[in-house]
C-alpha cells in the first residue's frame, strides 16, 4: 500500500506543471549560465488585467514581477539591455556581464493594453527553418518569450495531419507523397499555393517532424504561450475528385506556374467529413488550439460556384466544433480577407494580421475591416534577402499612430511577421518593443541605448554611426517597401532593375552618407574586437557598402557599352567581378551569413544519402531557381552569402561580360542563357569550402576599394 502511495505521489509530481520560476529559472541559465541565483521571478495577477513586468530589487537579487511567464521573460530582456548593455540576436549576441549583475536603484514597470504578440509568417518556416533542429528552435523560442512573444505561428509538423487525413481518405502512401511538398515548400503548401515540389518525403521525415514539434508546443505551452495550428479551409488534392467524383471541388489554377492545390467547396457535405477527421488527427498529435491560421484563395485561385460568405460559415463553424470558442486568424494580404468572406464571420471569433502595415495602411483604409479584431503587423524581410532594411521611423510611429485612431477599439496586438528571419536585427527588436510602449521613442536616443547593448558600452562613435545609418540604409522613404538588392545577385543583362521580381535595387539614400557611416563604424574596431555583435555588424554594414559599389560599378558598365568604350568595359567589368570575390571572402567571416551553414542543415536531417541529396535540392532551389526550372521566382530568395556568391553568381557575371566583350568587338551573339550554370549549382553537392580570412584585413580591402 506504502509502495502504491508514493508511485502515485510520484506521478502526480511527474505531471505537476512548471512554475513561472522554474521556466524562468531555465531561461536565464540558458542565456547567462552561473547567474541564475541572482534572480527571483514572481507571476503575479496583473490588477487592471493587462500584461506586465516589474524591474525591482529585493534582498539584494534582482525581482521580476509579471502576469505571465511572458511577461517575466520580457522583463528579464528589459533587464539585460537597459541594465547590463547585453542582448541577444540570430546576429550575433553580446553576453558579456559582470559576475555580480548590477541591481536596479528604482523600480521599472511596463504594462500594455495589447494583449498579442504575434510572430511569424508561413514564409519564414521555409525561407528560414526548414531545416532546423531543436536546437534552433529552443534559442528561438527563448527570444520569443524574451519580445513578448504570446502568439506565434507553429507549423511544424502538419505535414504529419495531412498524412493521417489522407490516409483516412483511401490515399496510398505513394499518393499522399506525390501531394506534400519538401521542406523547403511547405509555407506555400500551406498557404494553398502548390503542391508536390521538392518531395516526394520519406518516412523518417514524418517522425522527425511529429517528435520535433511534440517539443516546440511543449516549450511554448511552458511559456504560456498560445500557439497557432493550421485551419482546414478547404484545401485538397487535385487529384481528390477522381476518388469523390460527386463532391463540389473546385480546380485552382496556377501559382507562379505551379499547380495549385484544390478547393474543395466548404457547403458540400464532404467538407464536414474531411474537416472532422482533420481536426481528430491534428488533436490525437497535437492536442487543440486556440487559434488556427488558413486562407482562402491566397495570391488568387478561383472562387467557381462558392459561396463565399457561406463558405466562411462552415470553416469557422467546423473549426469550433473541434475546438469549441477557437479563433480564424486570417492574413491581410492584396484584397484578402474579402467583405464578403467577413460577411460571414463571428467577429468575436476572428482575427486578422496585417502584414506589412510598415508600409501600407490597410486597417485604416479598410476602417479596422469593418470592425473586426486586428494585429498591426511588420513584414521588413521578404525572401530572407539580407540587404540593410527597416522603415525604422514608421515601426516607431505607425503602431501608435494605430493606437490613437478609430480602429484602436478593435487593435489587439503587434507582430512581426517576417518572411525570413536572420537578418536586421535592430527592426526586429524596435517592433517587439512597441507592444510595450505607448508613445514614439525619440528615435536618435532609442538607436543611442540600441547600439550600447547591442555591443556591449556605450560609444560616441557609435551612436553617431547608427544615427547616419538610421538616416541612410534605416530610413523610411515613399516607395521603399523592399531593401535595395545587390546587383551582384542579378541575373546578368544590359538592363538590370531589379534581382527579383517585385524587388527593387534602387537606393533611396545617398551612398557618400552611408559610406561616412560604415567608416565610422569601423574606426571603432580597436575598441570593440571580439565582440561577437560588432563583428556581425561590421561584415553587414561593410557588405551593403560592397553591395552599393557593385550598382554603381554597374552602371558604368553600361554606360561605356553604350558610349562604345572597350577597354572600360574590360575594366569595370574586372572590377565587378573582384567585388563579387571580395564579397564572398567578406561573408565567410561569419558563418550565419555561409551558404553552406544552410545546406549543412539540410543534409543533417537525415542519415540516408539519397534523401541527404533530396534535402540539399530543397536547400539549393529555393535560394536560386526556387523550382527545378527558371521562372518568375528566380532569384527571389537570393542571398548575399559566402559560397554563393562565388560559385552561382559570379560564373553568371563572368559569362555575361565574356559576352559583352564579344559584342564590343561587333561579334554578333545571342546573349547567354543562365539556366545550364544555374541547373548545376542547385543539382550539385559538391562542399562550398570557406577560407580562412582575416576580417579586419578584409573590411580595409573592402573600404578602400576603388
Amino acid at each position: 500500500m506504502k509502495k502504491n502511495v508514493i508511485l502515485i505521489l510520484l506521478f502526480t509530481i511527474s505531471i505537476m506543471p512548471l512554475q513561472a520560476s522554474d521556466i524562468l529559472s531555465g531561461l536565464v541559465k540558458r542565456i547567462l549560465p552561473d547567474h541564475e541565483e541572482q534572480f527571483i521571478f514572481q507571476q503575479i495577477k496583473s490588477p487592471k488585467g493587462k500584461d506586465f513586468f516589474e524591474i525591482t530589487t529585493t534582498n539584494k537579487k534582482i525581482h521580476i514581477k509579471g502576469n505571465s511567464p511572458v511577461s517575466l521573460a520580457s522583463g528579464f530582456n528589459w533587464y539585460l539591455k537597459y541594465y547590463c548593455h547585453a542582448s541577444t540576436s540570430w546576429c550575433g549576441n553580446q553576453l558579456q556581464v559582470p559576475k555580480e549583475l548590477p541591481r536596479p536603484n528604482t523600480k521599472i514597470k511596463k504594462e500594455t493594453s495589447l494583449p498579442i504578440g504575434f510572430y511569424l509568417n508561413y514564409c519564414t518556416f521555409s525561407y528560414s527553418m526548414a531545416f532546423w533542429e531543436w536546437e534552433e528552435w529552443e534559442k528561438e523560442i527563448d527570444r520569443m518569450a524574451m519580445n513578448g512573444i504570446t502568439t506565434p505561428m507553429a507549423m511544424v509538423g502538419v505535414e504529419c495531419v495531412w498524412r493521417n487525413t489522407l490516409s483516412r481518405l483511401n490515399y496510398s502512401e505513394d499518393e499522399i507523397k506525390n501531394f506534400i511538398p519538401g521542406p523547403a515548400y511547405m509555407g506555400w503548401f500551406l498557404m494553398g499555393n502548390l503542391e508536390r515540389m521538392g518531395g516526394p518525403l520519406p518516412d523518417s521525415w514524418f517522425t522527425r517532424q511529429e517528435k520535433l514539434q511534440k517539443r516546440i508546443l511543449a516549450r511554448m505551452k511552458e511559456y504560456g504561450m498560445s500557439p497557432v495550428f493550421q485551419a482546414f479551409f478547404g484545401m485538397v488534392p487535385t487529384n481528390l475528385q477522381n476518388k469523390y467524383p460527386e463532391a463540389d471541388i473546385i480546380t485552382q489554377g496556377k501559382w507562379n506556374n505551379f499547380t495549385r492545390p484544390s478547393v474543395l467547396n466548404p457547403t458540400d457535405p464532404l467538407f464536414e467529413k474531411i474537416a472532422s477527421i482533420w481536426y481528430e488527427e491534428y488533436e490525437k498529435l497535437y492536442g487543440t488550439a486556440h487559434y488556427y491560421g488558413g486562407d482562402l484563395f491566397h495570391e488568387g485561385g478561383n472562387i467557381g460556384n462558392i459561396n463565399v460568405t457561406e463558405a466562411a460559415k462552415c470553416i469557422q463553424k467546423a473549426m469550433h466544433e473541434a475546438a469549441p470558442n477557437s479563433i480564424w486568424i486570417l492574413q491581410s494580404w492584396g484584397g484578402n480577407p474579402t467583405n464578403d468572406l467577413l460577411t460571414g464571420l463571428s467577429k468575436k471569433h476572428t482575427l486578422i494580421v496585417d502584414l506589412c502595415a510598415e508600409y501600407w495602411d490597410r486597417w485604416n483604409e479598410r476602417n479596422a475591416f469593418g470592425g473586426f479584431p486586428w494585429i498591426w503587423a511588420n513584414i521588413t524581410n521578404w525572401g530572407g534577402n539580407i540587404g540593410l532594411h527597416g522603415r525604422l521611423n514608421a515601426i516607431a510611429s505607425e503602431p501608435i499612430k494605430a493606437r490613437n485612431s478609430t480602429a484602436a477599439t478593435y487593435l489587439k496586438g503587434i507582430g512581426n511577421v517576417p518572411e525570413g528571419i536572420g537578418t536586421n536585427p535592430v527592426a526586429f527588436d524596435l517592433a517587439c518593443e512597441m507592444r510595450w510602449r505607448d508613445s514614439v521613442p525619440v528615435m536618435n536616443n532609442w538607436l543611442h541605448d540600441y547600439a550600447t547593448y547591442r555591443y556591449g558600452k556605450p560609444d560616441k562613435t557609435l551612436n553617431k554611426a547608427w544615427e547616419i545609418l538610421y538616416a541612410t540604409a534605416y530610413g523610411t522613404y515613399k516607395g521603399h517597401r523592399r531593401p535595395s538588392e545587390s546587383y551582384l545577385c542579378a541575373r546578368p543583362s544590359l538592363k538590370v532593375r531589379t534581382v527579383s521580381a517585385w524587388g527593387s535595387a534602387r537606393i533611396y539614400y545617398q551612398e557618400n552618407k552611408y559610406e561616412e557611416a560604415v567608416r565610422l563604424f569601423a574606426s571603432a574596431k580597436n575598441r570593440f574586437k571580439g565582440h561577437d555583435t560588432y563583428e556581425y555588424d561590421l561584415v553587414d554594414f561593410t557588405r551593403q557598402l560592397v553591395a552599393n559599389k557593385g550598382r554603381t560599378t554597374y552602371k558604368k558598365i553600361i554606360q561605356f557599352y553604350k558610349n562604345k568604350e572597350k577597354d572600360s568595359v574590360a575594366l569595370y567589368s574586372e572590377r565587378f567581378l573582384e567585388l563579387i570575390l571580395l564579397q564572398d571572402k567578406l561573408l565567410s567571416c561569419r558563418p550565419e551569413l555561409c551558404v553552406s551553414n544552410w545546406i549543412n542543415q539540410a543534409r543533417k536531417c537525415t542519415n540516408n544519402i539519397t534523401q541527404k541529396d533530396l534535402m540539399e535540392f530543397n536547400a539549393r532551389a529555393l535560394l536560386t531557381t526556387w523550382a527545378d526550372a527558371p521562372g518568375q521566382l528566380t532569384d527571389y530568395a537570393h542571398r548575399e552569402w559566402s559560397g554563393l556568391l562565388r560559385d552561382y553568381y559570379y560564373p553568371r557575371w563572368k559569362l555575361f561580360f565574356g559576352w559583352l566583350n564579344h559584342s564590343m568587338k561587333g561579334e554578333q551573339l545571342p546573349e547567354p542563357d543562365y539556366y545550364p550554370i544555374e541547373k548545376k549549382w542547385v543539382h550539385s553537392t559538391q562542399q562550398s569550402t570557406i577560407p580562412n580570412i582575416n576580417l579586419y584585413e578584409i573590411v580595409e580591402k573592402c573600404l578602400n576599394f576603388k
